[in-house]
């Protein structure tokens, strides 16, 4: 009896273990801000009206300014123009300061503001211990700096024409250095339609990418092995898949469709054109979705299947609606001045 005894309570030991062994592991919140989506408002050129507004994924629940009520009501600035995510930390370029604010990305709390050569910055992406930011005033500021890890500033590469958006994808950092000119009437022209490579290993460019369209690049993102390039001119718009790795690129005609904005969610890309429709792009093919409502095209971004589109007012709250995979407005916000993004924490 003694032994059996035993071998039972033994046993009862070891499944009690094995129970506890396979218990699911539960994660602590990082703060208040993670799982949801981070709202961009650019504010106004000339006054600090810049702010960050936050909502739950599931859309119940807004916080407007956490920038400012998480850092003792402190000003975040004018014209903030983009964020980038490295880690647990969120950069916020704010293009008139000339600065970038540097925050806990899930606590909001500042850690950091660089500001060292920064002329109107406007872009930034991150490759190993570098980050890399695109300066641009349309006229000669024409670079992209680049920071070590400690966000020192290391050098400058100087463009002929525009340094615009910037990503990184397998190991390579990609610049839009395309430019525009006007004839007469006013009208768009482009002046020199590249995408340059900087190799990160050197911090030197390795090799310019000419687009063989005769439009404007529209924008620019990127996934691990790829970049993908949307252009276009009054008539017709092109998407280009470059192969991140060589360099070489595949060119996709949309004819009669004038292309705005291009976003990627879930490894699928989507864009919005001018006449406010939406498309997925799978394979060399566009879908149209569905209309939104909107008078400019100017923050548009889909995550998690949703399609979120700003209208933006530069001296007032702006409105953003959010759409569902079919079409359904879910929601109708008032968000801060020139909301121009929407990005996933």
């Amino acid at each position: 009896m003694t032994r059996l005894f035993s071998a039972a309570i033994a046993l009862m030991l070891m499944f009690t273990i094995s129970c506890r062994n396979d218990d699911p592991v539960i994660e602590e919140p990082k703060g208040a801000y993670q799982n949801g989506i981070l709202v961009a408002n650019e504010g106004g050129f000339t006054t600090p009206t810049s702010s960050i507004d936050f909502l739950s994924l599931d859309l119940s629940k807004q916080e407007n300014n956490i920038f400012s009520t998480q850092n003792a009501n402190a000003t975040l600035g004018n014209v903030f123009q983009s964020i980038g995510f490295k880690g647990d930390i969120a950069y916020l370029v704010l293009n008139v300061p000339n600065k970038i604010e540097v925050v806990n990305r899930y606590t909001f709390k500042k850690v950091q503001t660089i500001s060292a050569n920064l002329e109107q910055p406007r872009y930034i992406a991150f490759s190993g211990n570098f980050t890399y930011v695109t300066n641009n005033n349309f006229y000669d500021v024409r670079k992209l700096n680049i920071y070590d890890a400690s966000n020192a500033f290391v050098k400058s590469i100087n463009f002929d024409r525009y340094a615009e958006k910037v990503v990184a994808a397998d190991g390579f950092v990609y610049v839009q250095t395309d430019g525009v000119t006007y004839d007469a009437n006013y009208n768009a022209l482009p002046t020199g339609h590249t995408i340059t490579r900087v190799n990160p290993a050197t911090n030197n460019v390795d090799q310019t990418i000419t687009l063989t369209d005769n439009g404007m690049i529209k924008d620019m993102v990127a996934d691990q092995n790829m970049v993908y390039v949307l252009s276009g001119d009054n008539s017709n718009s092109y998407l280009y898949k470059i192969t991140a790795k060589t360099g070489t690129f595949e060119k996709v005609e949309l004819p009669g469709i004038k292309a705005a904005k291009l976003s990627m969610d879930n490894n699928k890309l989507y864009f919005i054109s001018a006449a406010k429709k939406v498309y997925s792009f799978s394979g060399n093919a566009a879908t149209p979705l569905f209309d939104v409502v909107t008078n400019n095209i100017y923050g548009f971004d889909v995550i998690d299947g949703n399609t979120y589109v700003s209208d933006p007012y530069f001296s007032k709250e702006s409105t953003t609606r959010i759409y569902n995979s079919t079409g359904t407005l879910l929601k109708t916000l008032t968000t801060g001045v020139g909301t121009n993004g929407f990005y996933k924490n």
